[in-house]
């Protein structure tokens, strides 16, 4: 069993995105729990819209939890599926805190601009002290919602490698696939128009359950 918390306390980071398409892959093939812990339920919306379409055929089973809860529930429940992931919300919280307690593996994407260089710095301290109490918690970075028009991501690489933290190989693009496959409560592949956006998503999926 492994539980994945996608954390950043900077939302517009894509995290949503990257927890529901991670979580809707992996019900693919095992049972998986989706636990929607920000209080802005996106996660829980992409689940209800998937619903309604009955084309789709694997998703995990979504349930809302809230500060605390995240864990002291989370751990309970999570005990009856072969996965769970947790998508966060996106500011230093309780329920943040809580999901970096229950998860194994702890993935925080994140954009490369000098703001999301300093709300790294922020996640980290959390992380730290996170640690405290989970001391086999790892912690990976995604690059997400980056333009292949600038090199912004050099310079986070940059930064992220001074801070001496682990970065997944692949990089999520800025791209109209992954916000129409949310709207529709379906991942890239489902929609399936952007060869590109699917071969990304396949490639982190593999990366984060190796």
């Amino acid at each position: 069993m492994t539980i994945f918390a996608c954390v950043n306390t900077k939302g517009g980071v894509g995290k949503t995105t990257t927890a529901v398409h991670l979580a809707a892959m992996l019900a693919a093939s095992h049972p998986t729990l989706l636990i929607d812990g920000d209080p802005q339920a996106s996660a829980a919306s992409w689940a209800a819209w998937r619903r309604e379409n009955a084309d789709f055929k694997s998703s995990p089973t979504t349930t809302c939890l809230v500060g605390k809860a995240i864990v002291s529930e989370g751990r309970q429940l999570s005990a009856g599926f072969a996965h769970t992931v947790v998508d966060a919300g996106g500011r230093d919280s309780a329920g943040l805190r809580s999901a970096l307690l229950l998860a194994q593996e702890a993935i925080v994407p994140v954009g490369a601009s000098n703001l999301d260089a300093a709300a790294m710095t922020d996640l980290l301290t959390v992380v730290d002290m996170a640690k405290d109490y989970n001391p086999d918690l790892r912690v990976r970075v995604l690059l997400t919602r980056l333009d292949p028009r600038t090199k912004d991501v050099i310079d986070m690489l940059v930064f992220l490698k001074e801070q001496s933290l682990a970065i997944f190989d692949t990089t999520i693009c800025e791209r109209v696939a992954y916000r129409r496959a949310i709207g529709e409560g379906a991942t890239v592949h489902e929609v399936g128009k952007d060869r590109a956006a699917i071969a990304e998503i396949e490639a982190f999926l593999k990366e984060a359950t190796a």
